[in-house]
């Protein structure tokens, strides 16, 4: 894991620190809707969200027999690891670079989330290849991405009109300094 990569990641959480209020908040809790209906955790299951940052969305994943998140920012686990041990779930946290090999067993997570997060790294494809390294058939994987295509142009309205101070004021009004890649629904398909 390169030091610097370590850094960088740990500026742009200070940065940009989640969760996000107003209408960007509201999208987020839909996300972690979306995102629990389709990894559907069964208390049995053993479950990995790779790039964790503050562990909201592990946070809200229901009860399982293991929970376990990795992100390349030291800062974002140590706010993860406190924010869960101050609502009482247990995780266990592991700090790696996902565009390198994980550090884990094939078939050791029954369900692998890797939720907004593809697009802050400069080779999503390795990331992928690096979950599917240590899956197994029957693993639910859930990935998800920001649709810039729709996106950037509704933010590029509502700051015209002067929403995004109001409704987004932590948002960037163009793709976020964070963002690294920018996906539209067919070039994730890709």
């Amino acid at each position: 894991m390169e030091k610097g990569s370590c850094e960088w990641n740990d500026g742009m959480y200070g940065k940009h620190p989640t969760p996000y209020t107003g209408l960007a908040g509201f999208v987020g809790q839909l996300r972690v809707r979306t995102i629990r209906r389709l990894a559907d955790i069964k208390p049995t299951d053993t479950v990995l969200e790779v790039g964790c940052e503050a562990g909201n969305l592990l946070a809200r994943l229901p009860e399982s027999k293991r929970l376990v998140g990795t992100d390349i920012s030291g800062a974002a686990l140590r706010d993860a690891r406190n924010g869960l041990r101050n609502i009482g779930r247990t995780a266990e946290f592991v700090q790696c670079d996902a565009t390198e090999r994980l550090p884990f067993a094939k078939g050791e997570f029954s369900v692998i989330i890797c939720s907004e997060m593809l697009e802050h790294v400069d080779e999503p494809l390795r990331v992928i290849d690096n979950i599917l390294r240590i899956s197994e058939p029957s693993t639910i994987i859930v990935l998800s991405v920001p649709n810039e295509e729709t996106i950037r142009p509704l933010k590029r309205m509502l700051s015209k009109v002067g929403f995004m101070k109001v409704f987004m004021p932590e948002t960037p009004t163009d793709q976020s300094e964070w963002h690294l890649q920018a996906f539209s629904k067919s070039s994730f398909a890709k």
